[in-house]
């Protein structure tokens, strides 16, 4: 006589099923602008990033004064910039698969469940990365200097709070304005006021503004004009990158991708996870729950421009 199942093997049985679809469909969904994270694994429930200032040009070196004694070595200090902290936050949905459902080997239903339910988490994912860029203007999401993202009043540094330097237009996208945000970046400076040119490499848009970045990056000549001038944007080797997850259909920004990785800070406390609950009535339902820890966010503003369009 064969052995019956316990109640509690089949929702067993079921679980990498699940956890494959979930997984697979999980990891399909990225917001393209995720790419320019730096993604790190956490051990805490919150994490600190202290920024820090630069040092000054290089002196010359003389072997020895005047007097013919050893020259002394000048040995530089920073200054302390703004501290940031990412705190986790949990996540967490769930799936219920009926038994009759496996009895029944109804497995195109079960994978579909657990397919909706990795969307969900993918979703959620793409949608918190982009939000780094839907809320780059809003004074309710700040950074560690206490205003936006994208601003027209970033302080120098904690000691310097005066001097101010701006991140943010507001000009529509346009081969000019394109031009204009390649040299501002350029002119970024440190926070001792020398040069730090930031080279924007990525142009960043919604889906609305696809057609117009392709024409201002790909033209062969200047766009826009009957003369054969050459087309400066085209030659900087810029990527376009459309992310469907920004909510403005206007705005646009500038990176510089490099930077981004320094400055763009994401953190696993616990990448996602699909387990039984515990709390399942294995008789006739099993609850299968996805989990995921994390937090994100920036910690200098310098590696990106936006343009707050109206």
């Amino acid at each position: 006589m064969p052995t019956p199942m316990i109640s509690e093997q089949w929702a067993r049985f079921v679980l990498p099923v699940i956890r494959k679809e979930w997984y697979q469909k999980m990891t399909a969904i990225m917001a393209p602008v995720g790419q320019f994270f730096n993604v790190e694994t956490s051990q805490s429930s919150v994490e600190y990033s202290q920024g820090i200032g630069d040092f000054g040009l290089v002196e010359e070196y003389n072997s020895s004064d005047a007097e013919g004694n050893p020259a002394s070595i000048k040995y530089d200090s920073f200054s302390p910039l703004y501290e940031k902290t990412f705190t986790h936050k949990e996540y967490v949905k769930g799936v219920a698969i009926e038994r009759k459902l496996w009895d029944d080997q109804r497995l195109s239903n079960i994978r579909d469940r657990a397919r909706n339910l990795g969307t969900s988490f993918g979703t959620t994912i793409a949608t918190h990365q982009a939000s780094v860029f839907n809320n780059a203007f809003s004074a309710a999401v700040v950074g560690g200097d206490a205003v936006a993202l994208c601003s027209a009043s970033h302080p120098n540094r904690p000691d310097d709070a005066g001097t101010t330097y701006s991140n943010a237009g507001n000009t529509a996208l346009s081969y000019p304005s394109v031009v204009s945000t390649i040299q501002a970046g350029k002119r970024y400076l440190d926070d001792r006021g020398n040069p730090l040119p930031v080279i924007f490499r990525v142009l960043v848009v919604p889906i609305e503004l696809e057609a117009t970045a392709y024409e201002i990056t790909n033209a062969i000549n200047k766009p826009g004009i009957a003369d054969n001038d050459a087309n400066y944007v085209g030659s900087q080797g810029l990527l376009t990158v459309v992310d469907p997850y920004l909510t403005d259909a206007n705005n646009w920004f500038m990176l510089d991708p490099v930077m981004a990785r320094d400055h763009l800070k994401w953190f696993w406390r616990f990448r996602p996870e699909l387990a039984i609950d515990p709390a399942s009535d294995f008789n006739l339902v099993a609850k299968y729950r996805g989990y995921m820890r994390h937090s994100f966010g920036w910690d200098d503003w310098r590696f990106i421009y936006g343009h707050n369009v109206a």
